[in-house]
């Protein structure tokens, strides 16, 4: 199945525009221009609306000090609610809360679930495992906060898209062996799992939105040095044992460099006992969630992700 004709379109667009300021090439290219050209892209991204979701902005600090924002999306209607700890994309380099503002609103709404979103700490400013350690500190801190939001702790999920993805499956491998707090879901959108370029996916070289290019830039700019890609939280894919890992709804596009790391965590967690929900789209791209305004087929895609996240959070 082709790429879906609308994606083309906007991807040409944003390509068409990125050239006429002058986009320099990723070697050139630094962390705060990458910023920069990244509000300018998400301009073409309409939201979806979303009414029925009452929005509240806190923070909490973090283990080093730091102040961690967070963004709390609360459902109308009397709950307890379940809770979806979420993690926003974009290379670990840029996007915050507000560029995962439209999709935590949806999810929301249309999961009925409340979604903390946290404004994790960027690189290269903050390397490999600032974002790491930032996640586990949420998920402790909404554990240990739940009182004040009307959620169901039995109902703890956490989530992301890309390498918000990667945080969240980092995430439930270390509570499940080091802590107390249980995870019971996992909800993972075109996730970086593995820091390996050689993969079929890779080997295709999509030129659609996300690039192999692209890929290593972020992994230098988020790793300290090249041999911490071999740790367990930066490639959760290279954990030895899978099983007990959360119940796991994965969702990949199939021209996206990191599909066949995602289909080879689908085959390990399921040959470990965990029950996995897996959602592919065909015709669609790397980050198409975030396009759900303006593409048809992403809106069509949104829409059953979330009624299948509804789903396995009602068990």
């Amino acid at each position: 199945m082709k790429v879906d004709a609308q994606v083309l379109c906007l991807l040409q667009t944003i390509g068409d525009r990125m050239n006429e300021l002058e986009h320099p090439s990723l070697d050139q290219l630094t962390p705060e221009q990458s910023r920069e050209y990244y509000k300018v892209a998400r301009e073409y991204f309409q939201d979806l609306p979303v009414d029925g979701v009452a929005v509240v902005d806190s923070s909490f600090q973090g283990r080093s000090g730091n102040e961690v924002p967070v963004k709390i999306y609360t459902p109308d209607g009397e709950g307890p609610f379940p809770v979806l700890v979420y993690f926003h994309g974009g290379g670990w380099v840029f996007g915050d809360v507000d560029s995962s503002d439209n999709v935590c609103r949806y999810f929301s709404r249309h999961a009925q679930t409340v979604v903390i979103s946290v404004d994790y700490r960027l690189a290269p400013e903050h390397k490999y495992p600032a974002a790491f350690h930032d996640a586990l500190d949420a998920i402790t801190w909404v554990s240990n906060e739940a009182d004040q939001w009307n959620i169901d702790l039995n109902r703890l999920a956490v989530g992301g898209e890309s390498s918000g993805g990667n945080l969240a499956a980092a995430a439930a491998i270390y509570f499940r062996d080091v802590e107390k707090i249980e995870i019971s879901h996992q909800f993972l959108v075109t996730p970086v799992l593995d820091y390996n370029f050689d993969t079929a996916s890779y080997k295709a070289d999509y030129t659609y939105n996300l690039t192999n290019e692209k890929m290593i830039w972020f992994f230098q700019h988020y790793l300290e040095k090249e041999k911490d890609g071999q740790d367990v939280f930066v490639s959760p894919l290279r954990a030895r044992n899978m099983a007990k890992l959360p119940s796991t709804l994965m969702v990949t596009a199939e021209y996206d460099p990191l599909r066949e790391e995602a289909f080879a965590y689908v085959d390990r967690l399921q040959a470990s006992g965990v029950s996995v929900n897996h959602l592919h789209f065909e015709d669609l791209v790397h980050s198409f969630i975030n396009m759900a305004g303006v593409i048809d087929r992403s809106a069509e895609a949104l829409e059953k992700v979330t009624g299948t996240l509804k789903e396995m959070l009602a068990e």
